[in-house]
């Protein structure tokens, strides 16, 4: 189960990643087509398009990923003059991008892919080893950077200050202002990794609504719709509560706490 959602994950990242290039170079979903010039936008298409290709095949898939995570790590800064917050200065796609790239260095493609049929499934050495810090670090990041729509929901606070051209607004922004209060409790949660399971498949279930409700109607492209962050925070949050927090947790700390089942007690 495992390793097929982390295929799943890749796959659907990738196709996520692809539109951009493919925006760039060819004007897809009626984007601004940048051209072949001496420019960081320009640079990035064929990155973006042959990226995704990759990671949707499954071939090459850390040193992609690597590659991906370095290039998304330099496009947040282009945005970070609007402002330091990922949600207002436009950059919150290329940090949740950047971090679950870097996530996929350790994890890597998982059973469907085309690195798994070339080297088999264990492949990865050390890097494996590494996969639960690589996940705790996701997991922090990302649910911190979700947790600031919560107060923007309730309080108004962390306005979009800049974003890409002709982008539609975070979908799950559309919905009811109370929903911050489960953004708030639900990023605390995965933040420190306390209930791991639940709060994530209940996050999930938001942004699944929010992607229904308010991206669907706009437009059938997740580029166009408002949806790319809806459906990475989706991907990062269903893996999450399927597979646990990773390290850094409380949840890891609780299970180390409790008692062995069928453990006798400890006598004086």
């Amino acid at each position: 189960m495992s390793s097929r959602l982390l295929s799943i994950v890749r796959i659907a990242a990738g196709l996520v990643f692809f539109q951009h290039g493919a925006e760039k170079l060819w004007g897809f979903a009626g984007g601004r087509v940048t051209g072949w010039h001496l420019t960081l936008r320009a640079a990035a298409g064929p990155i973006e398009v042959l990226g995704g290709t990759l990671l949707v095949l499954g071939l090459c898939t850390r040193a992609t990923a690597f590659i991906l995570c370095g290039e998304m790590a330099v496009a947040y800064f282009t945005w970070v003059k609007n402002g330091i917050w990922p949600i207002n200065n436009g950059g919150e796609e290329a940090v949740l991008f950047c971090f679950l790239y870097l996530w996929l260095v350790t994890a890597g493609p998982g059973p469907w892919s085309v690195d798994s049929l070339i080297q088999g499934p264990r492949a990865g050495g050390q890097l494996d080893s590494w996969e639960g810090y690589g996940r705790a670090l996701l997991r922090i990041v990302v649910a911190f950077t979700f947790s600031l729509h919560g107060f923007r929901h309730l309080f108004g606070a962390f306005p979009q200050l800049a974003g890409r051209r002709g982008a539609a607004p975070v979908a799950m922004d559309v919905l009811p202002p109370w929903f911050g209060v489960l953004e708030i409790a639900g990023g605390v949660l995965l933040v420190t990794g306390l209930f791991t399971s639940v709060a994530g498949l209940i996050l999930c279930a938001e942004l699944l609504a929010s992607y229904l409700y308010a991206a669907v109607p706009r437009s059938v492209w997740p580029i166009r719709n408002g949806g790319n962050d809806v459906i990475l925070y989706f991907l990062i949050f269903l893996y999450l509560a399927f597979l646990g927090p990773g390290q850094w947790s409380l949840d890891a700390f609780r299970k180390r706490a409790r008692p062995s089942v069928g453990a006798e007690p400890a006598t004086g």
